[in-house]
């Protein structure tokens, strides 16, 4: 029989804060992820909200399911400093029934903080996309309105049926990247995630360019 992959994540609740980490066969978390209870109420309001901790971010959507309550998807982006001041990073996404994310941080509440451990939903088919960035990851996480942008794109797109992983690098145009899609015969799709209408940061967004 062949043991499913799926990924733990190591819930603790203290105060006003909720902190993750995720541990699988092939990725543990470089640290832990701080959410804050305000964040919280505003994904239950919005039913999406964006945290950002140290350099990493994750972006938070509620999804109705077929069957029972809410499905909470976490999509995390995991930035750590790498070799000549540069950042690298990975990306994963994890999915929970909304109750049981809730009723985790009540138990470690109970418990005084202690990490209480839930197993992700069966992995809906995303690809893993891992930053090998030089230096436009880090000009992105440093700007709070264009890691929104970034992390909205990424919540919506790079999810190609097949995929086993997506490999993201710097491009020529500014805060910009390249990417090429890896799958189990080989190379898939290439191109670019080009940061348009540059001239007003406010109104710039990301596109897909094959």
């Amino acid at each position: 029989m062949v043991q499913e992959k799926r990924t733990m994540l190591k819930l603790s609740a203290s105060g006003e804060c909720v902190s993750m980490r995720t541990v699988s066969r092939g990725f543990r978390s470089p640290h832990r992820f701080v959410l804050l209870e305000k964040e919280l109420e505003e994904l239950e309001e919005n039913r999406y909200a964006l945290s950002a901790d140290i350099r990493s971010f994750a972006v938070l959507r509620l999804q109705r399911a077929v069957v029972g309550g809410d499905v909470l998807v976490v999509r995390l982006v995991w930035l750590s400093d790498a070799a000549e001041g540069k950042l690298s990073g990975t990306e994963e996404t994890l999915r929970f029934p909304w109750d049981d994310f809730q009723e985790g941080i009540a138990e470690s509440r109970s418990l005084d903080g202690e990490a209480v451990r839930l197993l992700a939903m069966k992995d809906g088919g995303r690809p893993k996309v891992e930053f090998r960035s030089r230096g436009h990851l880090k000009d992105v996480a440093g700007m709070p309105g264009l890691r929104k942008k970034l992390g909205k794109f990424l919540a919506s797109h790079l999810a190609w049926e097949g995929s086993v992983r997506i490999m993201v690098y710097d491009d020529f145009v500014p805060y910009s990247f390249f990417f090429q899609e890896e799958k189990p015969g080989g190379t898939g799709l290439c191109g670019g995630i080009l940061l348009h209408g540059q001239e007003d940061m406010k109104k710039a967004y990301y596109e897909i360019h094959t």
